[in-house]
């Protein structure tokens, strides 16, 4: 009986903590979401965003609608120009960002709608400069380089880099523990360091073609 008894209080415990759990969760999100409505440049509707984000220089991150960013997630946006009001890392509507992906937005980075990033994704616009070798890598200068375009629909998979410079087209992905390098068309997944072409769907054919290693399309 005193079994039962523990049973059914362990029961209704677990029943109570969730809940509580659950309410102190969304108390927190919507003091967070608060936060971030006044301090963004723009901050969309029913956005999930986890206490625990890292970010700098808010008033140039624009965010949409609905979107999921997990804790971890670290976003650094203070401009490297002269216009020091620019708006540098563009976060469009439903995309999700998981946990500990690091963005460096110091020139300009645009995340289409709809798209997915795995976990601990590298995407940034700067480089150390290692021109002058008589000093170490460390004490060499982070430069600025081009801005980073990833389309619509996109999806990034857990540990990919992504360079400066680069564009990936809508619908492109991009495999696990890749380094991409080039730009990536439209409806194309690539894998591997460097990231090079893995398949590419045909719209006349309707299918994906899959391409061999040395980048050839396999009839």
């Amino acid at each position: 009986m005193a079994s039962y008894k523990r049973y059914i209080q362990r029961f209704y415990y677990n029943i109570f903590r969730r809940r509580l759990n659950g309410l102190y969760r969304s108390v927190i999100r919507v003091f967070v979401n608060l936060r971030n409505s006044l301090v963004f440049r723009s901050y969309g509707r029913r956005v999930h965003w986890d206490p625990g984000v890292i970010f700098e220089s808010p008033y140039n991150i624009s965010v949409g609608d609905r979107c999921r960013i997990k804790k971890g997630v670290e976003m650094y946006a203070d401009p490297w120009v002269e216009d020091k009001d620019k708006v540098t890392l563009v976060i469009g509507n439903n995309v999700s960002i998981n946990s500990g992906t690091f963005i460096n937005a110091h020139n300009y980075v645009e995340i289409g709608e709809g798209t997915l990033i795995g976990k601990n994704v590298i995407i940034a616009d700067t480089k150390h400069n290692v021109s002058d070798p008589d000093k170490t890598i460390r004490d060499n200068p982070v430069t600025l380089e081009d801005p980073i375009i990833i389309g619509k629909g996109c999806g990034i998979a857990f540990n990919a880099m992504i360079f400066p410079g680069i564009t990936l087209g809508e619908h492109a992905g991009v495999s696990a523990n890749s380094v991409v390098t080039r730009d990536v068309p439209p409806y194309t997944i690539v894998g591997g360091i460097p990231a090079r072409i893995i398949r590419r769907y045909d719209f006349e054919k309707k299918k994906w073609i899959k391409y061999n290693d040395e980048g050839r399309p396999e009839e």
